[in-house]
C-alpha cells in the first residue's frame, strides 16, 4: 500500500458506499478490511462516515438517498473542473444524475451516466484529495 496526497485528472481517487444500513456495512467492512469507520458521522454530512486504515482515509460509507435502490459502491474520478467535465459529458449525450455540487469544503462532485446508463462520479478536490492510502 502507498500513501497519496494528490491524484492527476482522470485517475480514480475515491470510493464510497451508499447503503440502507450504514452501521451494518461499517461493521462488515471493518471486519473484512480492518477499517475503522467513524461511529458518529457528522449530521452536516448527512450521516456520511469516513473509513480509515492506518490513520489514512480509504472510503466513505453513507445512507442511500433513494430508499428503494440497492446498495451501491460509487467510484470517483479526479477532474480539474467538475463544471467543465459535466458540460463535456452533456455534449456527448451523457446524463447528469446529480450535481455539480460542493461537498462542504472537501471538493466539488457530480454523478454522470453514459449513454448505456452506467454511472460514474467525478471529484474536483479541495480539502479532500481522495483516498490517502491505496
Amino acid at each position: 500500500m502507498s500513501q497519496r496526497t494528490e491524484y492527476s485528472p482522470g485517475t480514480p481517487s475515491w470510493i464510497d458506499l451508499s447503503t440502507p444500513d450504514p452501521a451494518a456495512a461499517a461493521a462488515f467492512y471493518s471486519g473484512l478490511f480492518g477499517w475503522s469507520v467513524d461511529a458518529h458521522p457528522s449530521p452536516e454530512a448527512g450521516g456520511y462516515a469516513m473509513a480509515t486504515l492506518r490513520g489514512q482515509s480509504v472510503a466513505g460509507v453513507g445512507p442511500q438517498m433513494d430508499p428503494g435502490a440497492p446498495a451501491t459502491w460509487n467510484v470517483y474520478v479526479t477532474v480539474a473542473d467538475a463544471d467543465a467535465t459535466v458540460s463535456r459529458a452533456e455534449i456527448h449525450n451523457g446524463k447528469v444524475v446529480a450535481g455539480p455540487m460542493d461537498v462542504l469544503d472537501a471538493g466539488r462532485m457530480a454523478v454522470l451516466q453514459d449513454t448505456n446508463g452506467v454511472s460514474i462520479s467525478i471529484w474536483q478536490p479541495n480539502a479532500h484529495a481522495g483516498a490517502g492510502l491505496v
